[in-house]
């Protein structure tokens, strides 16, 4: 994936990229965000985004048919998943990075590297806070 992500950058194309959060679940979420880290690292990337894993209803059991355990992450989970994965990333080039998806229950926006310690200031201030400063569960579509 990073050999033709870079192909893809030497022929100037842009990169735009989507991060789920919570894909992982609890089980998997430390090396779900390094390894995705590691990847965003390693390749010229121009855009990122990041979207909150949400299943609906109608959805959510063959989803989770499919594994063996899936734990889904909390609001508070999926924020301090985000924040790792913003300590962790260190791109070769700068990235416009943008957390405004409908799913996300914060809506973040800035340049990485250069907006990440204000990027996690604004996830640590959320936590701190807690529900009151996310978006309510019913405007998100799941």
């Amino acid at each position: 994936m990073i050999e033709a992500l870079h192909r893809a950058h030497e022929a100037n194309i842009k990169i735009s990229a989507t991060v789920i959060l919570g894909i992982g679940g609890l089980e998997y979420d430390f090396e779900h965000i390094r390894d995705t880290a590691e990847l965003i690292n390693a390749a010229p990337i121009t855009y990122l985004s990041t979207l909150q894993l949400g299943l609906e209803e109608e959805s959510k059991e063959r989803f989770l048919k499919h594994f063996d355990t899936f734990t889904p992450l909390n609001d508070l989970q999926i924020l301090q998943e985000q924040r790792h994965l913003l300590s962790l990333i260190n791109p070769p080039q700068k990235i416009i990075f943008r957390s405004n998806h409908a799913s996300n229950a914060l809506h973040l926006s800035g340049t990485l590297p250069k907006d990440s310690e204000k990027l996690i200031t604004q996830i640590d201030d959320a936590m701190r806070v807690g529900e009151s400063v996310m978006v309510p569960r019913w405007m998100r579509g799941f």
